[in-house]
């Protein structure tokens, strides 16, 4: 899970925090508080979220009895967050997996740290595109172009090897294709929030027809079917 998703928070201080996580863990597992722990996790930026059970806490370590699904993400993920009404300020908890065993449906969590949960402020559904397909983004004669990385009803990202020459709130028209339709559809360039070896990650706000609007929304949907499926053949292959 990367940082687009949560961050960390310190309450007081890192060491006091995690033991007023695991206290009250430690509660849950025993009864004096009632336990209504979920685990969320993103895979290919669909969530993926399903209650636990606490069956065992040692020292700074705690043993769940998890669903299939998310042990098969969280041993591709080496971590997860934890949702609770319990945990400080609404706050989410997240912690690293030091043990998954995907046919027993156990995991073993440690670290634990409080967090601001960023992906549950969005306001549609992301998917990410496996597929490189083609982006370009144009406004008089400047284009920017680059591969498609994850896409929602109102916002896009693309990959580009090149920083953008452009400044944030410009407008122009995004073209792209999804199940073999080509679109053309009015947007507007947001940031670039990442850079590395293999280029620019570039974010747009999109405002669709309601023609755009239907492609796109069969093409989440389509993507949200397979990305389960995904998660349903990782057990298999268990």
């Amino acid at each position: 899970m990367n940082n687009d998703i949560y961050r960390l928070v310190t309450v007081k201080d890192g060491k006091s925090d995690t033991a007023g996580i695991v206290k009250l863990l430690s509660d849950m597992a025993t009864g004096r508080l009632k336990s209504d722990l979920r685990l969320l996790n993103y895979y290919h930026e669909v969530p993926v979220s399903y209650g636990s059970t606490i069956t065992a806490v040692e020292q700074d370590s705690i043993e769940l009895s998890v669903h299939e699904h998310q042990a098969v993400v969280m041993k591709n993920d080496n971590s997860t967050l934890i949702k609770s009404k319990y945990f400080h300020n609404e706050l989410g908890v997240h912690c690293y997996a030091a043990y998954v065993n995907v046919p027993k449906k156990t995991v073993i969590l440690h670290n634990f740290a409080y967090a601001q949960i960023r992906a549950e402020r969005r306001e549609a559904v992301r998917v990410k595109v496996i597929d490189a397909q083609a982006v370009t983004f144009s406004y008089g004669e400047v284009s920017i172009e680059g591969a498609l990385v994850d896409i929602s009803g109102t916002g896009i990202s693309i990959l580009s090897p090149v920083a953008p020459a452009t400044t944030a709130d410009q407008s122009g028209l995004l073209y792209f294709s999804l199940m073999g339709i080509p679109l053309a559809v009015p947007g507007v360039f947001v940031r670039t929030v990442a850079s590395g070896n293999n280029g620019h990650i570039c974010i747009f706000q999109m405002k669709p027809d309601r023609r755009s609007d239907t492609v796109v929304g069969q093409f989440i949907y389509q993507r949200q079917v397979e990305i389960i499926q995904e998660l349903k053949d990782g057990l298999v292959t268990e």
